[in-house]
C-alpha cells in the first residue's frame, strides 16, 4: 500500500480553500482542489484545514489594527506630552499679596482711595486682583469684623479732610487772594525804587 505524500499548503491553496461557494460539498470541493494544484487530500482533512484557518483569522488582528499597536498614535503621544503641563501647573500667583491676610492700614486705605483710583493703579497700589479688593471694601462696608466700625469714621474723617483741603475757595476768598497779590506787588516795586535811590 502506497503513503501519502505530505503536501505543504502553500498561499493559493489556502485562498482557495477560503474561497468554498456554499452549495458545493466539502468532498465535491476537495477532488476539484486536487486536480486543480496536482494534490492529493482527503475531504477531512481539507475541512480541518479550513476550520484551524477559519479560527486563526478570527483571533488575528486586522492590518490596521496591528499597524495601531506597532506605531503610536502622532496625537495621542502628544496629548500624552502636554497632559503633564496641564494637570500639573505650577502655582504662581500673579500678585503678590494674594494669599496675605489684610491689615486694618490696608483696609483703611480701600475706604479712603478706592473710588479715586483706577483698576490697575489699585492692583499695584494693594498687590491683589481688583475683585479682591472690592470684596474686601464690601465686607468693611457691611462691619462683618468688629474693627470696621472704627475703621469707617476714620476714614470719614480722612475724606472730610481731604474734600475740604481739595475744595475751590469762595469769591470772596478770591477777591482777597487778588489784593492781596497786588500789594505785594507795590510793595516789591517801592522796594526797587528805594535800592535805586541809594544806588545800590
Amino acid at each position: 500500500m502506497t503513503r501519502k505524500q505530505n503536501y505543504k499548503w502553500t498561499k493559493e491553496q489556502l485562498k482557495f480553500l477560503q474561497e468554498k461557494p456554499d452549495g458545493v460539498s466539502w468532498r465535491e470541493y476537495t477532488k476539484i482542489m486536487n486536480t486543480t494544484f496536482q494534490v492529493d487530500r482527503n475531504h477531512s482533512s481539507v475541512y480541518a484545514k479550513f476550520q484551524s484557518v477559519s479560527k486563526a483569522k478570527k483571533t488575528k488582528p486586522k492590518k490596521a489594527e496591528r499597524k495601531e499597536q506597532m506605531l503610536p498614535d502622532i496625537k495621542t503621544e502628544r496629548k500624552e506630552q502636554l497632559l503633564p503641563d496641564i494637570k500639573k501647573p505650577k502655582k504662581e500667583y500673579r500678585f503678590a499679596r494674594t494669599r496675605k491676610r489684610w491689615t486694618p492700614q490696608e483696609e483703611l486705605e480701600v475706604l479712603v482711595n478706592f473710588y479715586s483710583l483706577s483698576v490697575d493703579e489699585a492692583r499695584n497700589r494693594w498687590g491683589r486682583p481688583y475683585s479682591a479688593i472690592a470684596g474686601r471694601l464690601e465686607k468693611i462696608c457691611d462691619m462683618t469684623e468688629p474693627h470696621h466700625e472704627s475703621l469707617l469714621i476714620e476714614a470719614t474723617k480722612i475724606v472730610k479732610q481731604q474734600e475740604a483741603m481739595a475744595r475751590k475757595p469762595s469769591r470772596r476768598e478770591r477777591k482777597a487772594m487778588k489784593r492781596a497779590a497786588k500789594i505785594a506787588k507795590k510793595q516789591e516795586r517801592l522796594a526797587e525804587k528805594i535800592r535805586r535811590l541809594r544806588g545800590e
